[in-house]
């Protein structure tokens, strides 16, 4: 644990409910006649809909509270976990919150726009334009903020930098403490990648821990290369806040696999949009259609293919509100 003392250099607020559950997955067990498959529930952190980001925003909205900023931005596509996130984390830091969507205003809101609106965050609705010019929205909402008298802070890159990373560095020892306190060794845990946040942080912790797991990272988004390439930026920056130095590449500390990631972000494949139904219908667990759902698929193949040994756990990042949506 000494590798990671580094991390109380750094402001964390105090947001989540953690540790997290950790538990078997019994009934996936005795079908893939695997002991030892277990779930880590990131879905179940106590705020909003639950899910991996509000790791990131403990780190996050320290640095705002630090920098004595009274609003937060934060943007996304339409059905965005990390805004009704951070809408749910500004809400319980007393911080205001505004959103800014790339979509069309609907309607009749669903999934995480109804819970946007629940949680009182002010919702930008930009129509279909790119991520580009998004972020070209956001910066001009923030310097009208500024002009109004506002300070605000800019949550950039979907939480996927250095210091939203730090979240998942920290949660590499509650991990150890779990898998420690139930008699766990030789864990390999299944971890996904969009833009690498999530992974990054896990992979820089273990390795500052003197990686007591191994890491299967399974892209839901880019290929080998450019994931690999993410892992290692972010990495970097991670280790540049904690004062440590420059890590191995990721290519050295986990193994990456784009075997699952279908057509991208926001694109099921036949195998993960069943797996919705196998693990709800197994295991009473939810999942998303088109995200953490291929992590899922990925584990339960390699199981099944004889490659992986051991306890394994998959890492439930949430999603649950964007479900909702995903099929109304």
């Amino acid at each position: 644990m000494e590798g990671l003392d580094c991390l109380r250099s750094v402001g964390r607020l105090d947001i989540g409910l953690f540790p997290t559950p950790l538990h078997r997955l019994r009934r996936l067990e005795q079908d893939l006649q695997f002991p030892g498959i277990y779930i880590k529930r990131d879905d179940l952190n106590g705020i909003g809909p639950g899910g991996n980001k509000i790791r990131s925003l403990e780190y996050l909205l320290a640095e705002a509270r630090e920098q004595n900023c009274d609003l937060v931005f934060v943007s996304g596509p339409l059905q965005s976990n990390l805004c009704t996130l951070t809408a749910a984390a500004c809400a319980k830091t007393g911080l205001d919150c505004e959103i800014v969507v790339n979509g069309d205003r609907p309607q009749t809101p669903t999934g995480n726009l109804l819970l946007n609106e629940l949680l009182g965050a002010g919702v930008h609705y930009l129509g279909p334009v790119s991520q580009s010019q998004r972020a070209d929205a956001v910066q001009a909402l923030c310097d009208d903020a500024r002009r109004r008298g506002r300070r605000p802070y800019v949550i950039q890159n979907g939480a996927s930098t250095g210091r939203g990373a730090l979240g998942y560095v920290n949660a590499v020892p509650e991990l150890m403490g779990q898998c420690a306190a139930m008699g766990l060794e030789g864990m390999t845990i299944y971890v996904p990648a969009g833009n690498g946040g999530v992974a990054s942080g896990l992979v820089l912790g273990n390795y500052l821990a003197g990686s007591p797991f191994r890491i299967v990272v399974v892209s839901v988004e880019y290929d080998y290369r450019d994931t690999c390439a993410h892992l290692n930026k972010i990495m970097g920056e991670s280790a540049k806040l904690l004062g440590v130095a420059p890590p191995p590449d990721a290519e050295a500390l986990c193994r990456v696999t784009e075997e699952f990631r279908g057509a991208g972000w926001g694109c099921n494949t036949p195998d993960s949009e069943q797996e919705v139904l196998r693990l709800a219908r197994m295991e009473g667990i939810l999942s998303e259609n088109i995200y953490n759902s291929k992590v899922l698929v990925g584990m339960e193949t390699e199981i099944r293919r004889g490659g992986v040994s051991g306890n394994v756990c998959f890492l439930h990042t949430g999603g649950i509100g964007s479900l909702y949506a995903q099929y109304s």
